[in-house]
């Protein structure tokens, strides 16, 4: 953790101190579920990526995309996509 955080971390219990336990108990219980979500997210964001792996369908080098893809942008062009 650098200074900062570090800072910043210790802002907050001072500002906590004060409190009833069981108010910082339901506190610490949402700040625990709250890392919770956001890995169950993180996990949701990579099978979207994972669901797309080896989806693409033609027999297309990344270069040759590459290259298409750049000749678009300067000869006003498009490579024509089936429909799936």
């Amino acid at each position: 953790m650098n200074a900062i955080a570090q800072q910043t971390a210790n802002w907050y219990v001072q500002m906590l101190m004060p409190l009833e336990n069981s108010i910082k108990i339901t506190i610490i219980n949402k700040l625990s579920a709250s890392i919770l979500e956001k890995d169950d997210s993180a996990k949701e964001d990579m099978s979207f990526f994972n669901d797309l792996n080896n989806s693409w369908c033609d027999d297309i080098s990344p270069e040759e995309e590459a290259d298409s893809i750049r000749a678009s942008r300067t000869q006003g062009k498009t490579r024509i996509l089936e429909e799936f």
